[in-house]
């Protein structure tokens, strides 16, 4: 199991995306808005939390969301670009913790904490099926 202890507190990521039509508000409802819905938001932010440990983990282990505290602040378009960052602040135990944001030109689009734990990928799967 990876030793979290050996995941440099102050790892920084950040990651580039474009907002695809599939991606927002107007492609999962009943609001027709061309602007990148929350739940699509929150997934690129986990994802850039993942991509920021990922080369620290030992063979077999991944990382699952626990805890997501984050405000929507602004609109990002179809077609427009949403940098987001990460930086790990904290880690105990299996549990990692990180500061992340979304901005998109020179507006912040999101911010907030999330958290995340070191799992054995194998066992995690025979936990899910209940073996």
């Amino acid at each position: 199991m990876t030793d979290t202890s050996a995941i440099p507190i102050g790892t920084t990521i950040t990651h580039d995306w474009v907002v695809t039509h599939e991606m927002t508000v107007a492609s999962h409802g009943v609001v027709d808005l061309p602007v990148l819905a929350t739940p699509n938001l929150v997934f690129m932010l986990e994802d850039t939390c993942v991509f920021a440990v990922q080369p620290y983990l030992d063979a077999g282990d991944l990382t699952v969301g626990t805890e997501v505290q984050v405000k929507h602040l602004a609109a990002a378009k179809t077609g427009e670009s949403v940098v987001t960052h990460a930086e790990l602040v904290a880690a105990k135990g299996r549990r990692l913790s990180f500061r992340i944001e979304a901005r998109c030109g020179g507006r912040t689009v999101a911010a907030g904490t999330h958290e995340r734990a070191v799992v054995n990928a194998e066992e995690f799967k025979k936990r899910l099926m209940g073996s």
